[in-house]
C-alpha cells in the first residue's frame, strides 16, 4: 500500500467551531497513522499555537508535520525540530507597520513564541483568544524583532477597510511578498513563494514522495493553493465557494460532523 500525505486545515477543517477534534476524526487519523499514512496539519497560525491544536488533534507525534505560518515553516513532530522557514525582509516589515498605522488598522509580527504588536485593542484579544497566543506590547515592533518575522498580520473587524488597505498598496505585492485573506478580518502579509501549496511542494522534496500522493483539506482562502497542488484536493462542506470552485471533492460532512474522518475513508483506508 502507498503511503498517503494528507493534509489537513486545523481551525474549520479539522477542529471543529469549539476547537475540538470530534470522535470520528481522531479514529481515522488514528487508523491512517498506524497503516503508515503521514498527516500534516497545515496552518496559518504561528508554531507556537499550531503546537497547541496539534496535540488537541492528536497529530503531535511520530509520522506527523506541521506547516505553519500558511507554509513559511515546516516542523517535524517526531525530532521536534523545524525543518524549513522563509522569513519577510526588515524593510517590508518596517514599511508594512508604517502604512498599516497610517491607515488605523491593527498591525503584528511574530518573536520568540509570542505575537508582538503596538498597543492593546480589541483585536488582539480576539486573535489571541482564538489562537491561545500569547502577546507583548511593544513601542516600535519592527525595531524590537529579534530576527525578521515570517508574517505581518492585519487585523480589522470590517473586512472592507482591509480590502481598501490591500488595494491602496498595491506595492507591497512585489516579488519579495504578497498578501492573503485567510479569513474576513485577517490579512496577511508573507514572502513570496510561500503559501499551503507550496508547502506541499517543498515537503515532498524533503521527504522524497510524489505530490500525486498527497491530499488537501481545507475550509478558507487560504486553503486553495494546498486544495489545487495537491493530488487530490478537497474542500469542506462549509468551506467559502472560492475553494468549493477548485477542489475535486466537496465532503457531505461539514467541519462539526467529521469532514476529515469522510475525506480519510474514502481516500486512504
Amino acid at each position: 500500500m502507498k503511503t498517503k500525505y494528507i493534509f489537513t486545515d486545523l481551525d474549520g477543517t479539522l477542529l471543529n467551531d469549539s476547537k475540538e477534534v470530534c470522535k470520528e476524526n481522531i479514529e481515522a487519523i488514528d487508523e491512517a497513522l498506524l497503516k503508515g499514512h503521514q498527516i500534516i496539519a497545515a496552518t496559518g497560525r504561528p508554531l507556537e499555537a499550531a503546537v497547541i491544536g496539534a496535540r488537541h488533534a492528536g497529530l503531535y507525534r511520530q509520522g506527523c508535520f506541521l506547516l505553519c505560518y500558511n507554509g513559511g515553516m515546516i516542523y517535524d513532530c517526531t525530532k521536534e525540530e523545524v525543518i524549513y522557514e522563509k522569513t519577510l525582509d526588515m524593510k517590508d516589515i518596517e514599511a508594512l507597520f508604517k502604512s498599516a498605522n497610517e491607515a488605523d488598522i491593527h498591525v503584528q509580527a511574530y518573536d520568540n513564541g509570542k505575537v508582538i504588536c503596538q498597543k492593546e485593542d480589541d483585536e488582539i484579544q480576539f486573535y489571541c483568544r482564538n489562537g491561545q497566543m500569547q502577546y507583548e506590547i511593544r513601542d516600535n515592533v519592527p525595531e524590537t524583532l529579534s530576527k525578521p518575522s515570517l508574517k505581518v498580520l492585519l487585523i480589522s473587524f470590517d473586512n472592507d477597510k482591509l480590502v481598501n488597505f490591500r488595494n491602496m498598496h498595491r506595492e507591497f505585492e512585489s516579488e519579495r511578498m504578497h498578501s492573503i485573506f485567510s479569513c474576513l478580518q485577517y490579512l496577511e502579509y508573507m514572502p513570496s513563494n510561500v503559501s499551503k501549496g507550496d508547502g506541499i511542494g517543498i515537503l515532498s522534496e524533503l521527504l522524497h514522495f510524489d505530490i500525486e500522493d498527497s491530499i488537501a483539506i481545507g475550509d478558507e482562502r487560504n486553503d486553495i493553493s494546498m486544495i489545487e497542488k495537491a493530488g487530490i484536493g478537497v474542500a469542506m462542506k462549509n468551506a467559502v465557494d472560492e475553494a468549493k470552485n477548485v477542489a475535486d471533492y466537496i465532503t457531505v460532512k461539514n467541519n462539526n460532523e467529521g469532514g476529515v474522518a469522510e475525506v480519510i475513508r474514502k481516500f486512504v483506508l
